[in-house]
């Protein structure tokens, strides 16, 4: 419930991001970038929230990171009262906002992971799924309405009180949960670097991790041009660009119901290759046609390959890594997809120069080619 919470925080949070600089700078590129702040201090901060996830209870560690989120997009609140003025403060409190992140998810997932056996991760993680992307939706939809109406300001408080909410939740949940920690001896530092060293020795999940590095730059990097697919291509306001993220989170439940349904499923590594092609030939198509009916369709693809290729990959990472070190596979994970600001950099820059339609096209190209050429060339990942 606590990680469903942060959603829907996590989704108005990234809504009024995009769409109140889009507006304010008029700048696709400026746009892209403040998702690219957010997510760039993963590379240095996910590693350590990892680290601490195994270490330190999980729900003191949520509780946390939500207050502190909450602080941080109150600060973004007034600041978007102020008309993003000046602008570069609003990239440094949004760099802030990714280091809560570091530590929300790696905890969050060894919360639902250390709940169930082994044997029925896969389920877990879908279940969990589920309902973080069912309310995400529900999200993304009330925050481009509360834009329209209340601005962006009162929708940035919401966000905040969604996490804060969050963390005082994880906190009663934890409470009755035996999770399995590593032993206290040495530093935080140290169990870092054991658990980096540990996931660059481990074939599969090296795979695993490179995979997500080039899908995340070239696939996840969509949302940071969203709002300007919204605007130049689709010419919608902030209410259908709620609307749009809404079927994206309506596709990510659809996407982790079938990983529900699939249960134990014996060739994850080729399933989780094949829904990476799946995942770009849907982002290649959506907004080509110029139709807001059409995109409302195939975004949801968009969706539930992406909530499907998370998932899958939560749950590969953590089977095939000691339990002892199920925070640290995640902390590795979430700083693999930290070079995700590439992409939104990358991105913006190439749809402020070329469009954003022909830019998503080739993003799509490339992680449909990414699932070729990794069930081409690993072994590994074709046996698991």
């Amino acid at each position: 419930m606590a990680g469903v919470v942060f959603s829907l925080g996590n989704w108005g949070e990234r809504l009024a991001t995009g769409w109140v600089v889009l507006n304010e700078t008029e700048s696709v590129f400026l746009a892209a970038a403040s998702f690219a702040v957010r997510q760039a201090p993963q590379l240095v901060i996910a590693p350590i929230g990892g680290a601490m996830s195994d270490r330190f209870s999980r729900g003191n560690i949520m509780l946390i990171a939500g207050v502190y989120k909450a602080i941080v997009l109150t600060l973004l609140a007034l600041i978007a009262a102020n008309g993003l003025e000046p602008l570069w403060l609003v990239f440094v409190i949004l760099a802030f906002s990714g280091v809560g992140h570091s530590f929300e998810i790696p905890a969050t997932q060894g919360m639902v992971t250390g709940s169930v056996p082994r044997k029925v991760r896969m389920n877990a993680v879908a279940v969990h799924s589920t309902g973080m992307r069912a309310v995400g939706a529900f999200g993304a939809f009330a925050a481009g309405f509360a834009i329209n109406l209340l601005g962006v300001p009162a929708t940035f408080l919401a966000s905040g009180i969604a996490f804060a909410a969050g963390g005082f939740l994880a906190l009663l949940a934890n409470r009755g949960l035996r999770t399995t920690a590593v032993e206290k001896t040495g530093s935080v530092i140290r169990d870092v670097i054991d658990g980096l060293k540990l996931m660059s020795t481990l074939p599969i999940v090296r795979m695993i991790l490179i995979t997500a590095v080039l899908v995340e730059i070239f696939g996840f990097a969509y949302g940071a041009v969203m709002p300007a697919v919204a605007k130049n291509a689709l010419h919608v306001d902030e209410k259908g660009l709620g609307t749009l993220t809404m079927m994206v989170g309506i596709g990510s439940v659809a996407g982790s119901v079938f990983l529900m349904i699939l249960g134990n499923f014996r060739r994850k590594g080729l399933l989780l290759m094949a829904v990476a092609v799946s995942y770009g030939a849907f982002l290649a198509t959506f907004s080509a046609s110029g139709s807001y009916a059409v995109a409302l369709m195939l975004i949801m693809g968009v969706g539930a390959s992406a909530a499907a290729f998370d998932a899958m990959q939560w749950t590969l990472l953590q089977l095939n890594v000691p339990d002892e070190m199920r925070g640290r596979a995640v902390g590795a994970w979430v700083f693999a997809i930290g070079f995700g600001w590439i992409g939104h950099l990358g991105l913006g820059a190439a749809g402020e120069a070329f469009g954003v339609q022909w830019t998503l096209a080739g993003a799509g190209i490339v992680c449909m080619a990414t699932g070729f050429v990794v069930v081409a060339v690993s072994p590994s990942m074709r046996r698991i």
